[in-house]
């Protein structure tokens, strides 16, 4: 007997390459030691196991405050974007309606809408994956979505809409707007200084990437009072744990180590670049941690494996393009060696 929700039976399970390489850049992951003194840090610490965590996040809002400039009441946290998005869809969705993001973009946004029974559209990119915004207007006008999901800078493209471009789609319509920041302290075009100007627009950030904290899988939602109200009706109660608050909170006091990590990656990331372009590679301008290129190149991720480097291999539509993280100097320029021998 198959018990699955029908709106569900289609879907595969989410499956993360096991593929074990010294050199690992196929998650957009960071800097292992950025924070990694906060591990011991936080066996020093008096957090207390046996309690759950504080659900206001009371202090590790204040931080977020400190970075962002926004009060609690306009806060909401969660386990990585990824939850906050889905919360989003749970709270503003209702099955038939219609989400609109762009194509290609993170594949969970579309799992997200079959799981809860909407529509989704893709707005196309246009050639070299570039986003136009007249385009995209005019799709969210045809199709009269619910939500808009943008993922900005966009994964896994790399593609950036300027803030006067996000404004003009923001201020084209009523529907509500899900700005995902998740790679914009890569990008230099973030709206949440903004983000209370209008009554239809959320912005969600992470400490997964610029932080280099994937593995605590913390995010947050920054909006006006009303959108956060809504979502906390639907946010289960204590779902971010003690151990991930602490160090989120940590790290957030200490962001300057974030700035200066930023600054270096978008050196390295033009770097890699540049290589590739200069090797003949199209590769694509980039406004997040990775760079997006295409390759004709048979089983070239299997080969760079054997030279134990680790890259993002797409397929589908997306069949030839590849991903590359931006990783430590020391792991950038093991990639470029291991390309150059296998090209």
């Amino acid at each position: 007997m198959n018990r699955e929700k029908e709106s569900i039976r289609s879907l595969e399970p989410y499956v993360t390459n096991p593929t074990v390489c010294s050199v690992k850049l196929d998650a957009n992951e960071g800097d292992k030691d950025l924070y990694r003194d906060l591990l011991k840090k936080l066996g020093e610490s008096d957090i207390t196991l046996n309690y759950y965590p504080d659900d206001s996040y009371s202090e590790l809002k204040k931080e977020i405050n400190n970075y962002v400039g926004y009060e609690p009441k306009n806060i909401t946290v969660g386990n990585g974007s990824s939850e906050l998005l889905d919360l989003c869809v749970k709270t503003f969705v209702d099955k038939d309606e219609t989400i609109l993001s762009l194509d290609p973009t993170f594949s969970m946004y579309s799992i997200y809408a079959q799981v809860f029974s909407a529509k989704y559209i893709g707005a196309k990119a246009e050639e070299d994956f570039k986003l136009n915004v007249d385009s995209i207007i005019k799709d969210i006008k045809e199709n009269n979505p619910k939500l808009i999901i943008l993922c900005n800078p966009n994964n896994p493209t790399g593609s950036v809409l300027t803030k006067k471009e996000v404004r003009k789609i923001v201020k084209s319509t009523d529907a509500l707007i899900a700005l995902d920041e998740a790679y914009m302290e890569f990008g230099d075009e973030s709206l949440i200084d903004e983000v209370m100007d209008y009554d239809n627009l959320l912005i969600v950030k992470t400490v997964s990437k610029a932080f280099s904290l994937a593995g605590i899988r913390m995010g947050y939602i920054v909006a006006n009072e009303d959108i956060i109200t809504s979502i906390e009706k639907v946010r289960a109660p204590y779902n971010l744990n003690s151990l991930s608050t602490y160090i989120a909170t940590e790290a957030l006091r200490q962001k300057e180590r974030m700035f200066d990590y930023v600054k270096k990656i978008k050196e390295e990331r033009e770097k890699i670049y540049k290589a590739l372009v200069d090797l003949g590679v199209k590769a694509y301008k980039s406004g997040a941690n990775f760079v997006f290129f295409k390759s004709d190149i048979d089983n070239l991720q299997k080969k760079l494996v054997d030279k134990d480097v680790l890259i993002r291999k797409f397929s589908g539509k997306l069949d030839g393009y590849y991903r590359v993280s931006v990783g430590t100097k020391g792991q950038n320029e093991k990639f470029l060696e291991a390309f150059k021998e296998v090209i």
